[in-house]
């Protein structure tokens, strides 16, 4: 027993060691040009500031410091963006940095910064593109940052778009439209959307297992179930809930700024670990139940804030394609937790019984709630350059 609530507290203390998401939200255009492979890529003044080692005073930065950072960023962007054509890494050249008009929120301020990677020969049938941005420096401990960038790619001579998800430190093929006699063919559209629902399946994964606030309030519905139906209704009743508000948030139908949402998130985590500990026979009710849906449609406007600007560009076939896929991502990364935990509890009730139950639900809410506190404090901090 003193080892389970000794992994309890490691995890809860990991938890609070990190803000809630490491995940930073880029874009990039790619033209494809018979010479070269022409890029702009936008990067947010939070990413300058970690990769420049800038420090800010509640969250707000200098603007002359930044766009000084930012022009020291730009050797940073070409050693941490490779690109490969027939084979070879092509050479980038800097052209030019585009400043915001205005520093307000970090992670939604960009500066855009022009790339040229020249080559020599007929024009490549494809081109690989790998960046591996803030590598060196750990978001939390066992933590790393999560730069992804939302690409949009067309030829000089064509004005027809398309867009893909460039993920961090995995090597990415995009092609050209420029076919040779010994090129393999272009994907089909079939093949796109299959590459459309894997990365936004892996991306709906990743907003799960470095998302903390959310895995604290799951944890915090699951510490307190007795038997595994207890624990699928409830799990059910936040799943559906947070698909509802999800969907409603992708179409633009429902959306609240997160200055709301993020807080929100915060007290449900609050609300419920501290009803497990207070009141612990509504965990087995309905009004359990009641919470887990009423929280859950908070949460997946909360969800809708790591998709809305991944899926900007996409045709509406593909925001289905990629909606499905995230939300299954976002399942998937939501019982990687839940199923071991409610094994390890299950294996000590029927080990310990009573002296088991109660002791670690009330010890392992109590940390959830505490932690929810921390992230309540921050969320009523962060926000408010935003407003």
């Amino acid at each position: 027993m003193r080892s389970l609530l000794f992994a309890l507290f490691t995890l809860l203390v990991g938890a609070c060691a990190a803000c809630a998401h490491p995940l930073l939200q880029n874009a990039m255009w790619v033209q494809f040009e018979p010479t070269r492979v022409h890029l702009a890529v936008n990067v947010s003044v939070r990413e300058i500031a970690v990769a420049q080692g800038l420090a800010a005073k509640d969250d707000h930065f200098d603007e002359a410091t930044v766009a000084a950072a930012a022009e020291k960023d730009r050797d940073y962007i070409l050693q941490h963006l490779q690109v490969t054509a027939n084979g070879q890494t092509l050479t980038g050249k800097f052209l030019q940095v585009t400043s915001p008009r205005e520093v307000f929120e970090p992670e939604k301020t960009y500066y855009q910064y022009e790339l040229e990677y020249p080559f020599t020969g007929p024009p490549p049938p494809k081109i690989t593109i790998t960046e591996d941005m803030l590598r060196e420096w750990p978001y939390a401990i066992g933590t790393p940052w999560d730069v992804n960038y939302l690409v949009r790619l067309k030829r000089s001579d064509s004005t027809e778009i398309t867009t893909a998800l460039l993920l961090r430190r995995q090597r990415t093929d995009f092609f050209t439209g420029w076919a040779t006699a010994s090129s393999p063919p272009a994907p089909t559209p079939q093949a796109e959307k299959w590459r459309t629902f894997r990365d936004y399946f892996w991306q709906g994964v990743m907003h799960i297992l470095t998302g903390w606030d959310h895995l604290l309030f799951v944890a915090a519905l699951v510490i307190a179930t007795l038997n595994f139906w207890e624990m699928v209704k409830v799990i059910a009743a936040f799943t559906v809930a947070h698909t509802i508000t999800l969907t409603l948030s992708v179409f633009n139908i429902l959306r609240l700024p997160p200055w709301i949402v993020e807080p929100v998130i915060a007290l449900s985590i609050i609300f419920v670990a501290l009803e497990n500990v207070i009141r612990p026979r509504h965990a087995h009710s309905w009004i359990r139940l009641a919470v887990a849906f009423g929280f859950g449609l908070i949460h997946g406007l909360g969800f809708a804030g790591g998709l809305l600007d991944a899926m900007a560009g996409l045709p509406r076939i593909g925001i289905w394609v990629a909606l499905v896929a995230f939300s299954l991502g976002v399942e998937t990364g939501h019982q990687v937790v839940v199923l071991p935990l409610f094994g390890l509890l299950a294996a000590g009730r029927q080990q310990l019984h009573e002296r088991f139950t109660h002791p670690a639900m009330r010890f392992g809410s109590l940390l959830i709630s505490l932690c929810g506190v921390y992230y309540l404090c921050i969320a009523l901090h962060e926000p408010f350059f935003a407003r």
